[in-house]
Order: structure tokens, then C-alpha cells, then sequence
């Protein structure tokens, strides 16, 4: 499968070579044509000088030259080559392969049980319990007591003061008016006649005073005592006793068991199996490539004659018959 992957690889290499070529060869002759092709075609009659003037001292006139020359022009032709090409191919293959059988059999194998058995034993513990008595302690407490004490203390009392006080007081009198009521009729009435008049009058009145006093008051007061108290307490006692426990311990035991053990087994079998190749095959490709073929052109173009400044000092007339000036 390698070589034919190499011959095609090798193929299309040559294929790119051959085209390569081809190209350099048409871009060659392209450049060499114009050169190889210049060849002068016609050239115009020389200008008649007027009566009375020689040709040496007519005016030079500028000259039409046609020339042909080889144009390329490319074209593209389709050509069969051949080519490697790479198929696959699916192919067959006797191969021996390995199977593993699994064989269950019944063996024979010891093993080790524990035996769950009933004990009975003699233990010894502390057995703890308590026993009360009568203490006698001194203790001292807080008495309170009651006593009697003295202070002072600011206390705020009215106290009366006199002063004077500005008052409007009403010292008007009744008085008779006449008026006539709606029917037309005389009617008297009394009325009161107001006379205000503003007058000081003697007034007590009490502003507070701040006025410190002794006084008497009960304070309680605790005082430590000393007191006898009986109390009852507890203390453990301590016994060493015995007792009979019953316990389950287990005892190993080798008994015989029937237990399946699997085992493989190699089997050797033959099998056919497939597999992919690639298989190198010579085809013919149609490609297409470049032609460069010379066409002649006639190519006309005016050339201004020299002259008398020319190189040639005006040696070579208006055709230009020197070379110098060409």
C-alpha cells in the first residue's frame, strides 16, 4: 500500500513538472519574440526638396515606419496524462485467535467458623452506697436590726408676704333714660353707667422658701452573728461484693465447605477477518494547459528625422541613412 501511495504521489509530481516547463517555456519565447521579429516592412519616400533649395538644405519632416513584429498569444489545449490513483480494496485473512473459556467446579476447602458459647463468671466489684449523720457547725449570718437616727433635711415652706396690687375697680351708677319704642310710645328704663377708675390694694400672698430641719428616721442595720446549726450529711460506704456473670465468647471451629471455583481456559480458534488496503492504479486524467503560439503584427509608429543636431551632425540626410542616429 506504500509504494502505490509513493507511484501516485510520484505521478502527480511529474504531471506538475511537465506543466511547469510548459509555462517557462511560452513566458520564453514571449520575451524573445519582439526582439527576434523587428524587421522593417516599408518606409516612406524621402520629401522632395522645393525649386531652388538642394536636398541638404531642405527641412527634415518626420518619417512613418511599419514594421511587423510576432505578438504571443496564449491558448489552453486539453491533453490526457496519466496518473497513479489509490483505491481501496477490502481483502480477507485466516488468523488464529485466543478465547478464554470460564469451567465452574466444586472444591473442597476448610475454613475457620466462630462458635458462639455461653460463660459464666465469678466477678468481684465495689458496691458504693451512703449513710447519713448529724454535724454540728458554726456558721455566721447577717441580723438585721432597727435603729433610731438623727438628720437634717431642707424643706421648702410657703411663707406670707405683703405687697400691693394694682386693680380697676367699677364705681358707676343706675341712671333713668327715656326711649321710644317701635309702637310710638315713651318708655324709661334703667341703666347702669360705667366710671373704672384703677386702685392699689394691700395683698398677702406666699413665695416658697428653702429651710433646713432636723428630723428622726429608722434605719435597718445587719449585724454578723455567730449561730450553732445541724446538718445532715451524707457520706459513701464502700463494700467489696461478688456476682456471677454470664457471657457469649467465640470459639473457632475448622469445618469443611463445598464452594464453586471458576477457572478459564485458553481456547485457540481460527477466524477470518477483513482488512482495507490501498491499491495503486495508472489512470488517464484530462488537464489543461497553457499554448503560447507567435502571431506576426503590423505595427506602424512615426520617427522624427535627425537633423543637423542629431549625433551625426546631420550627416545622414533625413532618412537616417547613417545608423548612427537610428
Amino acid at each position: 500500500m506504500r509504494s502505490g501511495i509513493q507511484l501516485a504521489l510520484g505521478g502527480m509530481l511529474v504531471g506538475t513538472a511537465a506543466l511547469a516547463v510548459s509555462l517557462s517555456g511560452v513566458a520564453e519565447a514571449a520575451r524573445r519574440a519582439p526582439v527576434a521579429a523587428q524587421a522593417p516592412h516599408a518606409v516612406q519616400a524621402p520629401i522632395q526638396a522645393p525649386p531652388g533649395k538642394s536636398a541638404q538644405q531642405a527641412p527634415a519632416q518626420p518619417l512613418t515606419v511599419t514594421k511587423t513584429v510576432l505578438v504571443p498569444q496564449i491558448t489552453y489545449k486539453t491533453m490526457t496524462v496519466p496518473t497513479t490513483v489509490c483505491r481501496p480494496e477490502v481483502r480477507q485473512q485466516q488468523v488464529t485467535v485466543c478465547r478464554l473459556v470460564p469451567e465452574t467446579t466444586m472444591t473442597t476447602v476448610h475454613a475457620t467458623v466462630m462458635v458462639p458459647e455461653q460463660r459464666t463468671e465469678q466477678v468481684a466489684f465495689t458496691d458504693c452506697r451512703l449513710t447519713f449523720q448529724d454535724v454540728t457547725r458554726t456558721v455566721t449570718v447577717m441580723v438585721p436590726h432597727v435603729e433610731t437616727r438623727q438628720g437634717v433635711r431642707t424643706v421648702c415652706k410657703p411663707v406670707a408676704v405683703q405687697t400691693t396690687r394694682t386693680v380697676c375697680r367699677d364705681v358707676g351708677h343706675w341712671a333713668t333714660q327715656q326711649y321710644v319704642d317701635v309702637c310710638g310710645c315713651v318708655q324709661c328704663c334703667k341703666v347702669w353707667v360705667p366710671q373704672v377708675i384703677t386702685e392699689q390694694v394691700p395683698v398677702t400672698v406666699y413665695r416658697p422658701q428653702m429651710v433646713e430641719e432636723p428630723y428622726t428616721y429608722q434605719d435597718v442595720v445587719c449585724r454578723p452573728e455567730t449561730r450553732q446549726v445541724v446538718e445532715r450529711v451524707a457520706k459513701p460506704v464502700y463494700e467489696t461484693k461478688t456476682r456471677n456473670i454470664t457471657y457469649t465468647v467465640g470459639v473457632p471451629k475448622t469445618v469443611e465447605r463445598q464452594v464453586p471455583q471458576t477457572r478459564v481456559r485458553p481456547v485457540l480458534e481460527n477466524r477470518t477477518v477483513s482488512y482495507t488496503v490501498m491499491v495503486p492504479q495508472q489512470v488517464e486524467r484530462q488537464v489543461t494547459v497553457p499554448v503560447c503560439t507567435l502571431v506576426p503584427k503590423q505595427v506602424t509608429y512615426t520617427v522624427a528625422p535627425c537633423g543637423d543636431c542629431g549625433p551625426c551632425g546631420g550627416a545622414c540626410g533625413p532618412h537616417g541613412g547613417c545608423g548612427v542616429c537610428r
